[in-house]
């Protein structure tokens, strides 16, 4: 079965613009995980005064509640202690008897609910850190108690603690062996997706488009922190028809119809990365497409600048699957692995590293200097994988049908999110009854990797400003 039949069987919806609207949007979701519980309303409001625009959302009190969310307390309880000693298993002779223990200890205070505690390496983002986590700190909140967005970032932010990263002048990915792994687990698909990308036509048009982006999406299944290595080769084969919750790729395209942002560098366009193994080779197949076709002249990889979440896809996992791609015994791969590298070498795509992607902070957040660096030269971002889409989002459980594009107005340009829901949250369904739906069908929808969303925005100006409280943002923008 080719690639372009089994992939663009996903449904696709009507043409729907990404404009901004003022809502105020207060009606219940029902959790997917806790039916009945009501969800907390988000507030987005218009203004208009003195020639400017305001944007103003009103957050729900608080994020995700750890203790609220079954789904969230096993992985609080069992799913990440499980993949630290996993990683002590994958780490024999590497780590020293001390760092051992300090990873086993991280997993026990996770099992028994300890208190948190500061972060205490010494390390130049300590302070950082730490001000995010002494609120809770000081409020004696245990694991359980802070929010979820909060301590699973925290827990990976230990693990460079509990190695010494920052300390030893030798730096290695402890998630490594694992990641390779996972791409091993998946060689007949990467197989599978380089032959069909060898025949398909490399003019630009929107079958092509769309074929790679639900790749990419689909790719998105491939994560390691939900599943181990081996689970990996059936979660990429699973049926995709009916799981397609939000599909904008008709209106993607068209953002990449649109004269260059900067016409003399050409069309930038932008990945927030997520995972490695078949996820970033899904990347790569896009990517490569973009370039080959001449609607893009750029393509830049924002990688993790240390490991993250296990799979996470740092600047060496690229070479890892170049490397990996080269080395398979049919053709097409190999010239794949080829031309990618030689893409790579060319400057034409360009893997750079971004601490934000892999700090605690909601997007909204954005230091000032990326968000101008994409304002001024991205045509497009796409965001992949569902703890971005968790980051997008705040990890708020807002109301399914709040509007995707009026929340995220804050985007400094045009945004796309590809991710396959495994977090109990979702936002941009046309519907309440869209979600109410789906879980009839299958009461674990946002979690089990199964569905997914390409939710745009197309935000009304690349000069606006965003501020921030506890409880709002505010994107303040003149039209371009």
């Amino acid at each position: 079965r080719s690639l372009a039949r089994s992939l663009a069987r996903a449904p696709s919806s009507p043409f729907r613009g990404p404009g901004i609207h003022s809502m105020s949007s207060s009606a219940p979701s029902p959790s997917p995980l806790a039916p009945g519980e009501r969800t907390a309303s988000t507030t987005i409001e218009t203004r208009s005064r003195d020639g400017w625009s305001e944007i103003v959302v009103e957050l729900p009190p608080a994020p995700l509640d750890t203790k609220q969310a079954p789904f969230v307390m096993h992985t609080l309880t069992t799913r990440v202690p499980s993949i630290l000693e996993r990683t002590v298993g994958y780490n024999k002779g590497k780590l020293t008897g001390r760092q051992v223990d300090a990873i086993r200890q991280l997993a026990k205070e996770m099992k028994e609910d300890a208190r948190l505690r500061l972060i205490a390496d010494g390390a130049a983002d300590q302070d950082e850190w730490n001000s995010v986590l002494k609120p809770h700190v000081d409020k004696g909140m245990r694991w359980s108690e802070a929010p979820w967005f909060v301590w699973e970032t925290y827990v990976y932010r230990r693990m460079l603690e509990a190695t010494d990263y920052w300390k030893t002048g030798n730096r290695f990915d402890y998630f490594a062996a694992e990641k390779l792994s996972g791409l091993e687990n998946t060689k007949s698909q990467v197989q599978i997706f380089t032959k069909q990308m060898s025949k398909m036509d490399s003019q630009w048009n929107y079958t092509s488009f769309r074929t790679l982006v639900l790749a990419d999406l689909w790719g998105n299944k491939a994560d390691m922190s939900l599943f181990t290595a081996k689970e990996l080769k059936n979660k990429t084969t699973d049926d995709l028809s009916d799981k397609l919750l939000c599909d904008d790729v008709k209106d993607v395209f068209q953002i990449l119809e649109r004269g260059a942002v900067n016409p003399r560098k050409g069309r930038r366009v932008v990945f927030f990365n997520d995972n490695s193994g078949l996820e970033i080779f899904s990347d790569l197949l896009l990517a490569f497409y973009l370039i080959r076709s001449k609607q893009v002249r750029t393509v830049e990889f924002k990688l993790k600048p240390f490991p993250f979440f296990v799979s996470d896809a740092m600047p060496e996992d690229i070479k890892t699957t170049v490397n990996f791609l080269k080395n398979l015994p049919d053709t097409e791969s190999k010239m794949f692995g080829k031309a990618i590298e030689q893409l790579i070498e060319g400057e034409k795509i360009i893997l750079s590293t971004e601490p934000f992607l892999a700090s605690p902070h909601p997007t909204w957040k954005m230091p000032q200097m990326l968000r101008s660096e994409l304002q001024k030269s991205a045509d497009l971002i796409i965001v992949k994988g569902d703890l971005m889409y968790r980051k997008l989002l705040g990890d708020y459980q807002h109301p399914w049908d709040t509007k995707f594009a009026d929340f995220m107005s804050y985007a400094p340009c045009p945004l796309v999110s590809l991710r396959t829901c495994k977090a109990p949250l979702l936002i941009g369904l046309k519907d309440k009854a869209q979600g109410i739906n789906a879980q009839k069908k299958d009461k674990d929808f946002l979690i089990n990797g199964k569905y997914g969303v390409i939710q745009l925005v197309d935000p009304p100006s690349r000069k606006s400003v965003v501020s921030y409280s506890e409880d709002t943002f505010t994107v303040k923008f003149q039209k371009d």
